[in-house]
């Protein structure tokens, strides 16, 4: 990929060019937007009364000729919020902030309000003096081009966040100590970066809007997106040029994206952290694009299940100040934005895919979402009979759609993108059909199996003595379970006292734990008695016996133990145990509502089923097809998937 530096095409003709013809230009430049200019006519003159000021002036019109569009959340709700919480400090947790912002709303509400009437001249002067001075005194200021500076230090908001002016000062005065003798920008982005990671601790949301950096640097405590927004402020503060970079869907996990903070060097290279490494790199997986797995899944496990250790990113996104997205107004979706640019490119997303088509209007490419539906995630127009879409990740499923007042109406089913380009189209065959048995609407995460891995080597216990200092092995646990298990007991003996005790690096939760016998006719039996219990939460134990598999009693304790008393008197011997681990609630439940669908062009319904038991089973299924299991009871994760030799393949 060929990159111009643009810093030294600005450089040379600030260099060499006349004032005055330079002056000229930039006030053409700014008439693209007559009432900003207007406005801030205030600026323009300030910086047009010396030569020496060109840089100013320039970076007064980037800010200018780019505001229109953005906005800030206001009114007095949000400055009683954000008052109370710089009184606060740093917060105690979530629920704390959640009755904050409750208290709040009271004052009334919250609109969202144009920047042109909330940033003044002198604000938007001293903007540009501060982030003229940030980056002139950095120890990289010469590796830094005006066209980065203006893209990645000079804004005065990160995205649409609560507005507050003084954070460029602030923010340099709290962390600047840090960068003491440091002077390669690369380590330095790193060492803000972990300082403020480690300051900001990740949090669930707890107000419905992004507040300023300043507040959340106070109560340290932000959700992923609003992080990233602290933590690109303290290193615009400090001269280092960063942005917010974002996946706005994986293109096969959960319905939300994610962002992050990457630094970005003067030639459009782009760095980022890695979580056990410290050195910024080029072309690094895409943040949190791995789960953090603790148990790797070995052939001893017999595990039926493909596990999932990855997401698939589809494309990677920039927030920027200037608008870049031309088809903001048709996106429904997290892209419907102008000030968003394609950057997938860097993160090595080099795929293309073409569709061969006959409409003229934008064509939108779209991939599935968790209990939504296709949402757009990139945009191209027609040329020549054909649309085609550059950038795109590997092993993504997706289908070009146009979009109408009507809906959205696909141009061709549903395609498999890899570095060959299409690699597999999901063609549904009318004269093929097959039975499908299955028993998940959803791929197994490795986060789940790295709760079920540990628990193997777990016993299940008999005894007589409520100590259990004498104490019987009825069952151990020899291989990671899967859903609800079954272990014969081949004991002769009886038992009062009966339980499950987990190993001394272990404490995973359990979903259900069930003790049979057999009465005098021989007719299997499930024991009842009172909890007995170590190490665990009281008020979860009776999950434990309710029969849902989508209740657990969680471990708090390593080598916690759980079981009944049957009484006195009611001895039994044990014929077997049954046990479930605490699952994802994503596997074929009894008693819920199941649908099936393929897709085409358009969904189609294939059949209705009642959960009976730990599969569903349909007939009439049409091979080739890409189909999605919907649970019309409960539980909104859902993934396409294809059905190849027995298996589900999810996508």
């Amino acid at each position: 990929m060929k990159h111009t530096n643009i810093s030294a095409v600005i450089d040379c003709t600030v260099r060499r060019c006349l004032f005055p013809a330079l002056l000229l230009s930039i006030s053409f430049f700014c008439l693209a937007q007559p009432s900003y200019r207007d406005k801030y006519s205030e600026v323009i003159k300030y910086y047009s009364k010396s030569s020496s000021d060109s840089l100013k002036l320039k970076a007064a019109c980037f800010l200018i000729d780019n505001m229109d569009g953005h906005v800030s959340p206001e009114g007095e709700a949000m400055n009683v919020y954000v008052n109370r919480l710089s009184l606060l400090g740093k917060a105690r947790g979530i629920r704390e902030l959640s009755q904050e912002w409750n208290n709040a709303v009271r004052y009334g509400e919250v609109t969202l309000i144009p920047d042109s009437s909330i940033i003044s001249s002198e604000m938007l002067i001293d903007n540009i003096e501060e982030s003229l001075h940030a980056w002139k005194n950095a120890p990289w200021a010469d590796s830094i081009s005006f066209s980065q500076f203006c893209h990645y230090i000079l804004p005065y908001r990160c995205k649409n966040e609560h507005y507050n002016s003084r954070w460029r000062q602030l923010l340099r005065e709290q962390y600047k100590d840090m960068l003491t003798g440091v002077t390669d920008m690369n380590q330095a982005f790193s060492m803000v970066r972990d300082s403020v990671m480690h300051r900001i601790e990740l949090s669930n949301p707890y107000c419905p809007y992004t507040l300023d950096p300043l507040t959340c640097n106070t109560i340290q405590r932000a959700e992923c997106d609003q992080r990233c927004v602290v933590l690109v402020s303290v290193l615009r503060a400090l001269g280092i040029p960063a942005a917010i970079d974002v996946i706005p869907f994986w293109a096969d996990y959960s319905s939300k994206g994610h962002s992050w903070v990457a630094l970005v060097h003067a030639n459009g290279d782009t760095y980022t952290v890695t979580k056990d490494k410290d050195t910024p790199k080029t072309l690094n997986p895409i943040d949190a694009s791995v789960f953090q797995t603790r148990y790797r899944i070995n052939e001893q496990d017999h595990c039926p299940y493909e596990i999932k250790y990855a997401k698939t990113p589809s494309k990677v996104y920039r927030i920027d100040y200037r608008r870049q997205n031309t088809y903001a107004e048709e996106m429904p979706s997290p892209l419907n934005t102008p000030f968003v640019r394609d950057v997938s490119a860097w993160y090595g997303l080099t795929n293309s895919v073409r569709f061969k088509t006959d409409t003229s209007t934008p064509v939108y490419l779209c991939t599935y979402v968790s209990s939504i539906d296709w949402i757009p995630v990139a945009a191209a127009s027609p040329h020549d009979g054909y649309v085609c879409f550059e950038n795109v990740g590997s092993g993504v499923v997706c289908v070009p759609m146009c979009i109408t007042s009507e809906g959205k109406n696909a141009l061709h089913e549903p395609v498999l993108v890899s570095k060959e380009g299409v690699i597999k189209s999901f063609q549904p065959s009318a004269d093929e059909l097959q039975t499908i048995r299955i028993d998940r609407k959803y791929p197994l995460c490795s986060y789940i199996t790295d709760t079920w891995g540990y628990i193997r080597g777990g016993v299940f216990e008999g005894s007589n003595d409520s100590l259990f200092q004498k104490v019987d092995t009825l069952a151990r646990i020899m291989t990671m379970p899967y859903g609800m298990t079954e272990i014969p007991c081949e004991s002769e003996e009886k038992y009062r006292f009966l339980r499950y005790r987990a190993t001394s690096i272990n404490r995973s939760s359990l979903a259900e734990l069930q003790f049979y016998s057999q009465d005098s006719a021989g007719k299997e039996e499930l024991l009842d008695g009172t909890p007995i219990f170590y190490g665990v939460q009281e008020n979860d134990v009776p999950m434990l016996f309710d029969g849902n598999p989508a209740t657990s009693c969680k471990g708090l304790k390593t080598g916690y133990h759980v079981g009944v008393d049957l009484g006195e008197g009611n001895e039994r011997r044990i014929t077997k145990v049954c046990f479930s681990p605490s699952t994802d609630r994503n596997f074929v439940e009894s008693g819920h509502l199941y649908e099936l669908y393929y897709f085409d062009r358009v969904w189609h319904l294939i059949g209705r089923k009642i959960g009976e038991q730990a599969y569903l089973e349909f007939s009439n299924v049409p091979k080739g097809a890409l189909l999605l299991l919907k649970d019309k009871t409960a539980g909104r994760e859902e993934r396409i998937f294809e059905y190849v030799e027995g298996r589900q393949i999810w996508h």
